[in-house]
């Protein structure tokens, strides 16, 4: 009997390969290396979703927020240049009914996640990151449908969190599928995924060279795949020019003269301690959320709790957005409103410090609860609040001599690009967002400065700590992608170990294994597991990222 059976039948678009004409668009499973030539075509097809799925983000979550938030609970948030603001906050006419407008949201959402796609829920940047380093095409496509629907639900009736995680989600999960449905090895399914992130965040935020950078960025801790970075770029450009299609080309948080006569000795050094503030804020922001999560991980477990514990956090939060402005919603109106002088100086200093850490608690109750949301633009607002807070202290001292922009622009930089170990990408994506470029500089000199406090302090936990170099796949690797793509899996049997190809640095030659090493087993998403006997003495390598016990080699849509 073969110890190889069908465990569903084959997609015909999954098993059939593709047409002559078209597979020479596509990059070729068995090349070491891909041109970017053969990258062009799924790039601006994936840049293209991503700016589509970033456009039905945005006018879902619009609507949601005129319906549920402004219409039945009386309750008008600031809004961003994009979204015909910034506007006065007024007090809401029902107060009463904020809480319950954000619990019912929470409610909807929750259980049409859990009933649809479960892994639709929380932030969808560390999901999209993790499935990248385990199983890159293994995200189903419907994750992009659920986590459209149930983030604008809980993100426009009240709850804290961003816009970045469901995009990057949504566009990951179709570079995901339009890897698994093309038959692309292991290594391009990673590239597929990366860039769809980087063009989701990138529409998004209306800035393609920070979401490019990002996805360079944004899967280690201490690294960077540059090699990704062409790729990036196109993918970003085309969900940008979609994205602006639709909703114009102006910056997300407007245009800005300067206030002021420009940067002096003392502003610089002001900035300096903005970046040191930021770095203790994004630290405090990091552990508030996980505390939240992992708490919730480990003690909620049935169904019920799961749907309770998000909405018994939205009531919490809707109470809490009554008392302090930018915690309902995204915040970003907010940080745009921060950027004008004379409504950070009629603010009491008591409000603005309160600003950055009631978003940070209504950010963890919402999301670290279960909640649909990104964490990554909140994190912006909690800089832009501290950076027009550390503005407002050394006013009253008489240093800077610009007003509160710069602060709040590099505040966005200084406290979310450490702690996502993406400083380059976040600090251009921050100047793209407000069209202005002479920020690099004091930006850098923030970030920098925050960079000392936080340490190894990570936002994405799924992140490893630095790329594994390997110089092509190999011939068992590539034949286990084609077979997963078939719809063909292995079951355990008395398969002789295949060979392995070594990855790790240059260095002395490991001792020989011992016979009775354990038979590998291999894995439906391409790669070869560990052995299951004990270490085998050679030099220390860092192995690499291994599959998800529990992720399908063919996921279904």
């Amino acid at each position: 009997m073969s110890w190889k059976r069908k465990t569903t039948a084959p997609r015909s678009s999954a098993g059939r390969p593709l047409p002559w004409s078209a597979a020479r668009l596509f990059p070729s499973p068995g090349a070491s290396a891909d041109p970017l030539s053969r990258w062009i075509v799924p790039a601006l097809l994936i840049g293209t979703v991503a700016g589509l799925g970033a456009v039905a983000l945005f006018g879902l979550l619009h609507l949601c927020t005129e319906l549920l938030l402004e219409d039945i609970a009386g309750f008008r948030p600031y809004r961003t240049s994009s979204e015909g603001g910034p506007r006065d906050l007024v007090p809401s006419e029902r107060p009463w009914a904020v809480p319950l407008v954000a619990a019912g949201g929470a409610l909807l959402a929750t259980a049409f996640a859990l009933w649809l796609a479960p892994e639709a829920r929380g932030h969808g940047t560390d999901a999209a990151i993790s499935a990248a380093h385990h199983d890159p095409a293994g995200m189903r496509g419907r994750t992009t449908v659920v986590k459209l629907v149930a983030s604008a639900l809980t993100i426009g009736s009240g709850g804290s969190g961003g816009t970045e995680g469901p995009a990057a989600q949504i566009s990951a999960a179709f570079g995901s599928v339009i890897a698994r449905r093309t038959g692309m090895s292991r290594r391009q399914a990673r590239t597929a995924l990366v860039i769809g992130l980087a063009s989701g965040v990138g529409a998004i935020f209306q800035a393609p060279l920070g979401g490019a950078l990002l996805g360079a960025e944004l899967l280690y801790r201490r690294d960077m795949d540059a090699r990704v970075l062409p790729k990036a770029l196109v993918a970003a450009c085309a969900g940008w020019l979609v994205f602006g299609a639709c909703y114009g080309f102006a910056p997300v948080l407007g245009r800005h003269a300067p206030d002021g006569p420009g940067f002096g000795a003392s502003d610089f050094v002001l900035i300096a301690v903005t970046g040191l503030l930021c770095g203790l804020a994004g630290r405090l922001y990091t552990s508030a959320f996980y505390a939240v999560h992992l708490r919730t991980e480990d003690r909620v477990r049935s169904v019920p709790a799961r749907i309770a514990t998000p909405v018994a956090a939205a009531l919490l939060v809707g109470i809490l957005g009554l008392l302090v402005p930018g915690v309902l919603g995204t915040g970003y109106g907010l940080m745009e409103a921060l950027t004008d002088r004379e409504l950070v100086a009629g603010l009491p200093v008591l409000l603005l410090l309160a600003i950055p850490l009631a978003k940070i608690a209504g950010t963890a109750l919402t999301v670290g609860s279960g909640g649909s949301g990104g964490i990554f633009g909140p994190c912006m607002v909690v800089g832009a609040g501290t950076g027009a807070l550390a503005w407002r202290l050394g006013e009253a001292l008489h240093l800077p001599s610009a007003g509160p922009f710069p602060y709040v622009v590099v505040g966005m930089a200084a406290c979310l690009g450490p702690v996502a170990n993406a400083p380059l990408g976040v600090l251009v994506m921050a100047t793209e967002m407000v069209a202005d470029a002479s920020l690099l500089g004091p930006g850098m000199l923030a970030v920098l400065c925050a960079s000392a406090v936080t340490g190894r302090t990570t936002l994405y936990r799924s992140q490893l700590e630095r790329r594994t170099w390997k110089p092509r796949e190999t011939a068992e690797e590539q034949d286990e992608t084609t077979k997963s793509r078939s719809g063909t899996a292995h079951t355990p049997g008395p398969a002789p170990a295949p060979a392995r190809t070594p990855e790790q640095e240059p260095g002395p030659s490991p001792e020989p294994k011992s016979a009775h090493v354990a038979t590998s087993r291999v894995t439906g998403a391409g790669s070869t597991a560990s052995p299951v006997a004990g270490p085998v003495p050679g030099p220390a390598d860092q192995p690499m990222a291994q599959p998800s016990p529990s992720a399908p080699a063919c996921a279904s849509d």
